[in-house]
């Protein structure tokens, strides 16, 4: 193969990988906007919960406390994967 050839094909190889590339950046900003959005939903529902355990007392604030707790954890896990995405 002269050297011509070897450049264009590295040329093609490059684009092609450029493209994928590019297709895999736009799924993943959607995936990502997926997750923040159900985050933020999440959020939501925690800070209400934290508010409900301000103003509940005994075994029932307690349950609601650990069910808080469960999904601050949850958050937490779905702030890290988008970490991991960018």
């Amino acid at each position: 193969m002269d050297p011509r050839e070897e450049l264009q094909k590295l040329v093609d190889t490059l684009a092609t990988q450029r493209d994928e590339l590019i297709v895999k950046a736009h799924l993943g900003k959607l995936e990502a906007e997926d997750e923040w959005r159900e985050l933020e939903g999440k959020l939501a529902q925690l800070r209400a919960t934290a508010e409900q355990v301000a103003d509940t007392a005994g075994e029932v604030g307690r349950d609601v406390a650990a069910a808080a707790k469960e999904l601050g954890a949850e958050i937490a896990r779905g702030y890290e994967r988008l970490i991991k995405l960018f």
